[in-house]
């Protein structure tokens, strides 16, 4: 199974733990975005996109999905933009 693939099903197990009172909340996002892997989560997250398309009531991926896109947030991203005000010249 390709390492998307792989990340989109941990992200599934680590829903269903969550939902089921398992492993609180954070501690799931925690664990998907311990690696930094920002690349990765993106591909997950467009697999559990395409997994809920096929299937509208998958309420597992749909969940995986809300972890995915928190890890996402948590993670952060880099914006190659400088914000600082800038004087004319």
């Amino acid at each position: 199974m390709p390492e998307q693939g792989l990340l989109a099903e941990k992200a599934v197990r680590l829903a269903i733990a969550a939902g089921a009172g398992h492993k609180p909340l954070e501690d799931a996002v925690g664990e998907l975005a311990a690696g930094g892997n920002r690349e990765g989560l993106e591909r997950a997250r467009a697999e559990l996109v395409a997994r809920i398309y096929r299937r509208s009531d998958d309420y597992d991926a749909t969940a995986a999905l809300s972890l995915v896109n928190r890890a996402l947030a948590a993670i952060g991203w880099y914006d190659p933009y400088s914000w600082k005000h800038r004087r004319k010249p």
